[in-house]
């Protein structure tokens, strides 16, 4: 009787799952053309289009001669740790090809099971602007993919092109009823691929472009150094853009270091288990406060830390008592850093909450030079 209302009970909420999706009938498959790249070498990914529907014909929106406006295709870059989902890198939305003429989209109607390839390439750069090759080769995540394995997808997002808006119906998860007007359901924001790994192996070679960047790579025996200008020495200043340890035709190793720095964006620091899991993950700027993002984990692999910019610009962060997971400590920060709430949580012996102490911090003190206020740890990175 037990496994019968079991299954029964399994049965009902199967139903009610099965009620709320949505019916994709077209779906997006990325690939490559290689199973792996040198640093700055041109990427070819393949979007394979698939009507997967055995009876009717649907129709899909496709880039065409489209040279302003947003892209309906963008890739995504993601950390290959399997502790943590870490995107590291997205794409621009918008189009900005240096041309007059706006060009088009266009739908394109797949018959059942019929499927159709859009090729996009990242690190074309030479084509990046180029109006012959329409806009394909304009895909970049505003920084140099430097040799290591990222997890990659691509979302196909036509919402906001008219001619899109013909022929889809956009719904978020709080969508309870849909028009009945024979469009395609999509997601708001997008539909996206599944994931594949793009591994790049380090170059041999001293001198690289990456997305017509030219970086001259000098090393101390131990780790490699890329510098956008011909020093004598090595330098880990402003000119000095990326620090690994990986060998020559390698794309992974045990214990993994990665500090890239690219100017006036932000700088990324990361440390990895042997599993090449992530121990610390920083991403950070030069202006005080400085992380942008973190996240951080002891020797078994329970988080510990974690900070983020928000999108109203302000600053969290937040550490954990392991291997409870309570919260220790939770700060958030004016979009200066000037004044920071902090909210420290205290437990008994048992793991019982006991009270909270609430205090302000100014971690990011200003003074002022010229007439304007600036924040004190910038002035020092300046040298003033």
């Amino acid at each position: 009787m037990k496994n019968t209302l079991i299954l029964i009970s399994f049965l009902f909420w199967a139903n009610i799952a099965l009620a709320n999706l949505k019916y994709h009938p077209v779906s997006f498959v990325l690939s490559t053309d290689k199973e792996s790249y040198y640093e700055g070498e041109k990427i070819t990914f393949f979007i394979t289009i698939t009507n997967n529907d055995k009876e009717k014909t649907y129709p899909v929106l496709i880039p065409h001669t489209q040279n302003v406006g947003q892209k309906l295709f963008y890739l995504n870059a993601y950390d290959k740790a399997n502790n943590t989902m870490l995107l590291r890198y997205t794409e621009e939305r918008m189009l900005k090809m240096m041309v007059h003429d706006t060009g088009s989209v266009k739908i394109k109607y797949l018959k059942p099971l019929e499927q159709f390839v859009v090729p996009i390439y990242l690190n074309d750069f030479e084509n990046y602007y180029s109006y012959q090759t329409q806009n394909a080769s304009h895909h970049s995540f505003g920084v140099p993919l430097f040799a290591g394995i990222y997890k990659i997808n691509v979302t196909y997002n036509p919402n906001g092109i008219a001619l899109g808006d013909s022929i889809y119906n956009y719904y978020n998860d709080f969508d309870k009823n849909m028009p009945n007007n024979a469009k395609q359901l999509i997601p708001h924001n997008g539909q996206i691929s599944q994931m594949i790994n793009l591994k790049i192996k380090r170059s041999a070679d001293t001198i690289v472009y990456i997305e017509g960047k030219k970086y001259f790579i000098k090393t101390d025996g131990y780790r490699y150094f890329y510098l956008s200008q011909n020093l004598p020495q090595i330098t880990t200043d402003t000119s000095c853009h990326h620090i690994t340890d990986l060998p020559p035709d390698s794309c992974s190793i045990k214990n993994e270091y990665f500090y890239s720095h690219f100017n006036d964006l932000f700088a990324e620091y990361i440390a990895r288990f042997d599993d090449h899991d992530i121990r610390e993950y920083r991403k950070f700027s030069d202006w005080c406060p400085s992380y942008l993002y973190t996240e951080r984990y002891n020797e078994l692999k329970q988080k510990t830390h974690y900070e983020l910019q928000l999108p109203d610009k302000r600053f969290y962060s937040i550490s954990y008592n392991q291997p409870s997971g309570t919260t220790h400590q939770e700060t958030y920060c004016s979009t200066n850093g000037t004044l920071c709430n902090v909210t420290t949580y205290v437990y008994n012996k048992k793991g019982e909450l006991v009270r909270k102490e609430v205090s302000e911090t100014e971690p990011c003190s200003e003074v002022e030079i010229d007439g304007k206020k600036r924040s004190a740890t910038r002035v020092v990175l300046e040298g003033k």
